[in-house]
């Protein structure tokens, strides 16, 4: 006797399943190095066409990134664990 760890798929499952398959299948032969370019073109052409609205960060006072000047704050979570890190180690190192 034969010893399954889950149950035996469906008609129905199995014909489903082969569809997604061939849909997946048919999408990725369209994914080609031509396409791809010819997607990256159109996203410029895109960014372009819209450039005069986007708005400049600088003269907002957003500043995103201060090129690690500064640490994020640590999370309480974070600092929960890093803190049971410390006292395991410390408690390791004593015996």
């Amino acid at each position: 006797m034969e010893d399954r760890k889950h149950a035996r798929e469906s008609l129905q499952t199995k014909k489903a399943r082969e569809k997604l398959k061939k849909q997946l299948e048919d999408i990725e032969k369209k994914i080609t190095p031509e396409a791809l370019k010819e997607k990256s073109q159109e996203i410029h052409r895109w960014i372009a066409r819209h450039a005069h609205t986007r708005v400049t960060l600088k003269s907002k006072n957003i500043y995103l990134f201060d090129e690690n000047q500064n640490a994020a704050t640590i999370s309480k979570r974070v600092s929960m664990i890093a803190q049971n890190l410390k006292d395991d180690f410390f408690s390791h190192n004593k015996k």
